[in-house]
């Protein structure tokens, strides 16, 4: 019983050294074809996650999403158009508030700058 494994360890070299060993033309082929599965995985990934998290609306959408500005880690504002109306959103974990309606709101006037007003002191 003890023969069997000293002469499977006898012949192990020998079938190591009976497998033919690979041409570097092979193995670059074979290093090129991960590759491109690798890079093709990435790229499939990225348009998925483009297409799930996308924050412009769709070709003809009524919601566009303008601009958004992180506050803190899991708070942000949002400007959004909807239906050519500009609203002002405080998106936090799991609360969408409307913070303002911007398209109601009348025009500022513009403040005088710092040498009109010099001028038009007395």
């Amino acid at each position: 019983m003890r023969a069997f494994p000293c002469c499977l360890i006898a012949l192990m070299p020998s079938c190591a050294w009976a497998a033919e060993t690979p041409s570097m033309a092979n193995a670059a082929l074979q290093t090129l074809w991960a590759l491109l599965v690798v890079a093709g995985l990435i790229l499939a990934l990225y348009a998925l996650a483009r297409k799930r998290f996308a924050l412009g609306g769709l070709a003809g959408g009524n919601i566009k999403v303008i601009e958004m500005r992180p506050l803190l880690p899991k708070t942000s504002l949002a400007l959004v158009e909807v239906r050519g109306r500009e609203y002002l959103l405080g998106i936090s974990g799991g609360n969408i508030q409307l913070l303002a309606d911007l398209s109601s709101a009348t025009p500022q006037p513009q403040q005088p700058s710092f040498s009109q007003l010099l001028r038009d002191e007395p």
